[in-house]
């Protein structure tokens, strides 16, 4: 594949790994975070991309840097592109660089509430909330607020900062530690890789993809 003829679509919340390893000359579109709290919104916005690229004319390829994500890929159907897709729940199989990693975390300890950069960059995340650094909390008393945060992360057990090797860790290590200490969880550094995403971007796609061509329509059952 030549980089020219593909474009990635990519979340805010995995641009940081994407810029790290993406070819100097393939195209990037970044897609805001807060999409994912509303996956109708999300899934809309991801059809006029699709359909802003496929009009353009200029693309073979649509590489989608989300993974099922609330089904918001549900639905998407190419005319002139072929679309390729992790075939992983959400970002945190990005992170860890496979569904299987996922997995293993998963039955591990299925308490745990995971930060990248990303995530704490454009998140909404439970410390943030607290500290009403969130532009929504400024209506609400501190004391409102800070019951808010407890309640969205109330059943967790476990704060994971993920270690893709993309950037400098120490700024949000501190703020996964901090994470830990306000709401009494056990705090972990994961290892994390960029794998899946290095061969979203340059092959190969094996079963670990979802690969759709010209005039199909991508299906929930397609990443299971």
């Amino acid at each position: 594949m030549n980089p020219k003829e593909a474009v990635v679509i990519s979340c805010q919340a995995v641009s940081a790994e994407i810029e790290n390893i993406a070819p100097p000359n393939i195209t990037t579109r970044v897609l805001e975070f807060g999409l994912h709290n509303h996956p109708n919104k999300l899934n809309q916005r991801l059809r006029e991309c699709l359909d802003e690229i496929e009009q353009e004319g200029r693309y073979q390829f649509a590489l989608f840097a989300y993974g099922l994500c609330s089904n918001g890929v549900v639905g998407l159907k190419p005319r002139s592109v072929k679309v390729v897709i992790p075939k992983v729940d959400d970002c945190i199989s990005l992170f860890l660089g496979s569904r299987k990693k996922y997995v293993e975390q998963l039955r591990r300890d299925p308490g745990t509430f995971y930060l990248t950069k990303g995530w704490i960059d454009y998140g909404e995340t439970p410390l943030a909330i607290y500290n009403q650094d969130v532009p929504w909390t400024k209506k609400y008393s501190q004391e409102q607020i800070r019951w808010i945060a407890r309640e969205t992360i109330r059943n967790y057990t476990r704060v994971a900062l993920i270690e893709t090797g993309a950037y400098d860790i120490s700024s949000y290590e501190e703020f996964a530690r901090k994470t830990a200490d306000v709401f009494g969880l056990k705090y972990e550094l994961l290892p994390g890789s960029l794998d899946l995403l290095k061969r979203l971007l340059y092959g190969p796609w094996d079963n670990d993809f979802v690969v759709v061509e010209p005039g199909t329509e991508i299906t929930k059952e397609m990443f299971l």
